[in-house]
């Protein structure tokens, strides 16, 4: 093999795995961080971006394309300077430092367990913390958004800036070759975007007998699913650059441009409230010393033109709430005088669910994942190409993915949407949800339901990368949640609950993807590496077992929590319009994922990157107005 082949120089410290010892690139060494302090801020800026995240940074890049715009970002997290949190390793490691400390409440639908929740507080937001997976949904998960009532926001609107964002490089063709690797660059991706995507420098011999496992199968194999064919099996490239380095907001975004005069940046700052006028304009935002106590002084900065919240999901509608702008049964009980009812601020909330099938082989081929581990002069081998930002450690999560539809799936997928028809949607929402808010879901329920009947779209994550473990996410949950301020404390981090598989259906289709997922194990293929059951275990076979398994194994988050504050009519409990301003009010609006009104099936970081493009084209319309 290649890797017995290349010299040796001895056992390299297993600290060069983390990447650590590789320096930061020389550009961004050299970038200072343009920020201003509390004493250089301006009375006011043309636009005030609440939230240095991944939106945030690019809206704000592109707000300040034109000099005669002035563009503040207030930013909670703080720009993250180490190395290794640009490496591949930094995608399944995130620095506390980096990450709000939330957890969920109990959640019955997870035989009451706490969840963990996900949410970024460092610049360049989930960008920076994220798995670096760069895939998008299927062309119907943003037709939905459209047929929603959402009009140019369905895959057509959408992929300019999917391919505004984006600078593809193809793999190295004899990695290609040997794996099947492909891809449609022309079709799906960009040449000169912020945000780079290629493959990683190294895939694992066993993932060629997991494809081959799927063909035989009958699950479709994709060429490219980036260009709106995200169902079947498929590539994924990974967003780094060419040295496998994180390609992110903040690389691709602010660095660039952080020297322009009319771009401001201040970390360590909360954005306590927007404040209106006597009219609902939104005038200005109030804001706080990170650490400070409540009640320590704030400073409040004015926006000439719009306010943008880019706070994310967790946070977005927290200060949409402590502005006066929430259920009025909410901002009743917490004591916040309203300025507008609106019920969907903090409803709506999804994320894709996981659990997970494992397995051990018998017969794996060599090397393996384990290898790394297990292996002491591999392990020494891949340390030795790292150095020179190849081999192994180059892959990150993963750069295959299987999401086979329904019907594909399980051959009781009539049933399945049968049940879930004629479900009593309010006796499945949360208590708090108003029947703006149920009305809104069954709009919603009946255009996934009739997704579910469809071979062009998928109902479920199943990784592969060449180990014996695959994660299984719920892609399309029926399940609803909340984000909600803390009534006594509004400073506090709001309540959180994912109200994870409280709809049945979600369950349903869990057992059937264990059941499926299952067969793909079975294939002849597989067999020559002598897989056996781990978990759930091979006890485990009818569907009743097979759904408490479920319920004890499910994480009710896979850090794609969004929705929030979802764009919608506001009948529909939507918060913002299709021009993504906020109901009710003027010179307010939303650029982040709080504003998804349906999770694709797929992670969300590239999605975000076309969602915010297309946010700043709207919000450059209207100051040309």
């Amino acid at each position: 093999m290649a890797w017995l082949k290349a010299p040796l120089l001895g056992l390299t410290p297993l600290l060069a795995l983390s990447g650590v010892v590789n320096a930061y690139p020389s550009t961004l060494l050299a970038l200072r961080d343009r920020e201003v302090n509390a004493e250089q801020l301006q009375a006011s800026y043309d636009y005030v971006i609440v939230g240095g995240g991944q939106s945030g940074l690019v809206i704000a890049n592109r707000l300040s394309e034109d000099p005669s715009k002035s563009v503040l970002v207030v930013e909670y997290g703080y720009f993250d300077n180490n190395p290794a949190q640009l490496d591949p390793s930094s995608a399944v490691n995130y620095r506390p430092i980096n990450m709000f400390n939330v957890s969920s409440v109990p959640q019955p639908g997870l035989g009451g367990r706490v969840s963990g929740a996900f949410a970024a507080s460092v610049v360049g937001g989930g960008s920076t913390v994220n798995g670096m997976m760069f895939d998008r949904g299927a062309a119907d998960d943003y037709d939905n958004w459209e047929k929603l009532g959402n009009p140019g926001w369905g895959f057509s609107g959408l992929l300019p800036y999917f391919k505004k964002s984006t600078n593809f490089t193809a793999p190295r063709a004899d990695l290609a070759e040997e794996y099947g690797i492909t891809w449609d660059a022309k079709k799906a991706y960009g040449t000169n975007g912020p945000i780079q995507a290629t493959f990683p420098d190294w895939l694992w011999p066993t993932i060629k007998v997991q494809w081959k496992a799927w063909a035989e199968l009958g699950v479709p194999i994709q060429k490219e699913a980036a260009a709106g064919d995200a169902y079947g099996a498929f590539w994924v490239p990974t967003n780094n650059d060419q040295t496998y380095r994180r390609s992110y907001a903040r690389s691709g975004y602010y660095d660039p441009v952080a020297s322009r005069k009319n771009l401001k940046i201040i970390t360590g700052y909360r954005t306590n409230e927007v404040l209106f006028s006597a009219k609902k304009h939104a005038e200005s935002i109030t804001i706080q010393e990170r650490g400070t106590p409540n009640g320590a002084p704030t400073i409040s900065v004015k926006a000439k033109q719009e306010i943008v919240l880019c706070a994310g999901w967790l946070h977005t509608p927290q200060v949409l709430q402590r502005s006066g702008l929430g259920p009025k049964d909410l901002l009743d009980e917490a004591g916040i005088k309203l300025i507008v009812d609106l019920p969907g601020v903090g409803a709506n909330l999804q994320d894709h669910a996981v659990t997970s099938i494992g397995y051990s082989y018998a017969t794996d081929l060599s090397p393996n994942p384990s290898s790394l581990y297990t292996n002491a002069t591999f392990a020494a081998w891949a340390a030795e190409q790292w150095l020179d930002r190849k081999g192994p450690l180059s892959v990150g999560v993963g750069n295959s993915l299987s999401v086979p539809s329904l019907p594909q799936m399980s051959p009781n997928y009539k049933s399945i949407i049968a049940k879930a028809q004629v479900q009593n949607a309010a006796k499945l929402l949360p208590s708090t949800y108003t029947s703006v808010n149920v009305k809104g879901f069954v709009a919603q329920r009946d255009l996934l339901l009739k997704t579910f009947s469809k071979r062009n779209n998928g109902v479920v994550e199943i990784t592969f990368s060449g180990g014996g473990t695959s994660s299984l996410s719920n892609e399309k949950p029926l399940s609803r949640g909340t984000v909600r301020l803390n009534t006594t404390d509004h400073y506090a981090e709001p309540i959180v609950d994912f109200n994870t598989l409280i709809n049945p259906t979600d369950t349903d289709i869990m057992v059937e993807s264990l059941k499926f997922a299952r067969k793909w194990f079975a294939t002849e293929a597989m067999k020559q590496l002598s897989p056996s059951e781990t978990s759930p275990g091979v006890n485990i076979t009818s569907d009743a077992d097979l759904a408490a398994y479920v319920v004890r194994s499910m994480g009710s988050t896979t850090a794609h929590s969004s929705g929030s504050a979802a764009m919608a009519p506001r009948h529909l409990a939507g918060v913002v319009s299709p021009e993504l301003l906020v109901y009710g009010v003027t010179g307010l609006s939303i650029g982040d994922i709080s504003l998804i009104p349906m999770i694709p099936s797929t992670h969300t970081c590239a999605t975000m990157y076309a969602v915010a493009e297309k946010a700043a084209d709207l919000i450059k319309k209207r100051s040309r107005k």
